[in-house]
């Protein structure tokens, strides 16, 4: 993923941040602050809430990676982007088994998260109400977040999910691959259809904005999966070249007393 740098290393994983990371940052941080724009107090909670966000996205994506590392699959880095994270894997994994435990690591951990502050908000008696918002804000953004990482359109967590029960009961990693990236584009494409007729029919109460932000998300999803499914038909194409297709067995010979 380009236009992204560098941020530091967490057991011994690169951890990149991509611009459009700040678009979620700003969106995130107006929305808390709204309508109290001239009370310093609501831009430092507002702002603690978004960078504590950007924490449960980093322990998230940790999570995937720590468990892929423990089942064979190797994380070279993490890139922090507008729509949560994605790892560089330098290889697939190689068993059903540990692919269904990587991909439900990062779910399975902001659903804990999320729990963890609803909790919190529950139980603790007396909390400021600045802070009780921002706890409450927290609870649901990782919720959120475990949700829409579970939708099983590949290449979110869920369509890895998916691929990996496929991949398990057909024993098929290439045809559980096409299946869930095709799945994958048909998701994105709902989500399309879903925004467009959210900006025109505006139903239960929402805005032609929420519709616009449906349809990116669509779009991301699509392309995303149609990505996949590319690099997929690539690797079964390569895959069916044997070594002697891809030799040239007509080569000029040079002498052995031929002089420089």
């Amino acid at each position: 993923m380009g236009s992204a740098f560098n941020i530091g290393k967490l057991f011994g994983i690169q951890f990149r941040l991509h611009f459009s990371w700040f678009i979620i940052f700003i969106l995130v941080t107006v929305f808390l602050v709204n309508p109290n724009f001239s009370q310093w107090l609501y831009w430092v909670i507002g702002i603690t809430t978004s960078l504590l966000l950007f924490a449960s996205v980093v322990v998230h994506e940790l999570a995937h990676s720590l468990v892929g590392r423990a089942n064979g699959i190797p994380i070279e880095s993490i890139t922090l982007f507008i729509f949560g994270g994605v790892a560089q894997m330098t290889k697939e994994a190689t068993r059903p088994g540990a692919e269904f435990k990587m991909a439900a690591a990062g779910p399975v951990c902001s659903l804990v998260i999320g729990g963890l502050f609803g909790l919190l908000w529950l139980l603790v008696p007396k909390i400021p109400e600045p802070i009780a918002v921002m706890i409450y804000w927290l609870a649901v953004m990782n919720g959120i977040l475990a949700a829409f990482n579970l939708i099983p359109g590949f290449p979110l967590d869920g369509g890895r999910v998916f691929r990996s029960l496929l991949w398990h009961f057909t024993g098929n990693y290439r045809r559980s691959s096409r299946i869930a990236t095709r799945v994958g584009q048909g998701i994105g494409f709902l989500f399309i259809l879903g925004g467009i007729s959210i900006i025109f029919l505006r139903p239960f109460g929402l805005s032609w904005f929420d519709g616009i932000w449906i349809v990116f998300i669509g779009w991301f999803l699509q392309n995303a999966a149609s990505a996949s499914y590319r690099q997929i038909r690539w690797q079964e194409a390569l895959h069916s070249f044997t070594l002697a297709q891809a030799m040239t067995p007509d080569h000029p010979v040079v002498p052995p007393d031929t002089m420089n």
